[in-house]
């Protein structure tokens, strides 16, 4: 195999799939080079192009942005993830070193024994618990959607959220009050963030096939 084959084996590998047809077609050229040298900045010409069209301005421009968003997307499930892991902490502590403990020192219990704060911690429904469990597991595969880019699964994961959310504070509302739980005023915030996260991924979206489209043109 020559050099110059060699070098379009790479280019092909390097190439978005999107032009692959463009690739193929070149490599069906190269046999008619007779000239080594010809042949050779032939194929040089065909790498350079592939690594122009790897590395785009605007596909780094849309590689940066879905990993910014994922990134601020984990960011947010972390915070969900952390509500239920803080109030498993609590439980834990008053329930092994009662009052005496870090959890024991809240402004909250101040003049309450363990058992009444025991009692009031128990208040807390678990599908409460549950529920920011399923957000963050939510805002996590969506964020895994936007790094690894699949649209279909970005949106399943934001309506499995947004239906979460919607879900938890109907619930909420319909047993307020409750002493340990998030306010059922503030669940707005989960809408905007799926609100946000639906619009980046359809601009994201209709960015890449905008892109796409005058390559197949060029095809």
């Amino acid at each position: 195999m020559t050099l110059a084959q060699r070098l379009l084996m790479h280019a092909a590998a390097v190439m978005p799939p999107r032009r692959r047809a463009w690739i193929e077609a070149i490599q069906a050229e190269l046999p008619a080079i007779t000239d080594e040298r010809e042949a050779l900045a032939f194929a040089l010409g065909g790498v350079l192009t592939a690594y122009r069209e790897r590395i785009s301005p605007m596909r780094l421009v849309l590689l940066i942005t879905r990993l910014s968003i994922a990134a601020v997307t984990i960011a947010t499930a972390i915070v969900h993830a952390a509500f239920p892991a803080y109030f498993l902490a609590v439980f834990v502590d008053l329930k092994l070193n009662g009052m005496s403990g870090w959890a024991g020192r809240f402004h909250m219990w101040r003049g309450r024994t363990v058992g009444e704060a025991m009692g009031l911690m128990g208040t807390m429904p678990l599908w409460h618990l549950a529920a920011f469990l399923l957000l963050a597991g939510a805002l996590g595969a969506a964020a895994w959607s936007l790094a690894r880019w699949n649209p279909r699964r970005l949106m399943l994961a934001i309506a499995t959220g947004a239906a979460v959310a919607v879900a938890n504070e109907l619930a909420l509302r319909l047993s307020w009050p409750l002493p340990f739980v998030v306010h059922p005023t503030v669940f707005w915030l989960d809408y905007v963030a799926f609100a946000l996260l639906a619009a980046a991924g359809g601009a994201i979206w209709a960015l890449s096939r905008q892109r796409a489209e005058p390559a197949r043109a060029d095809a």
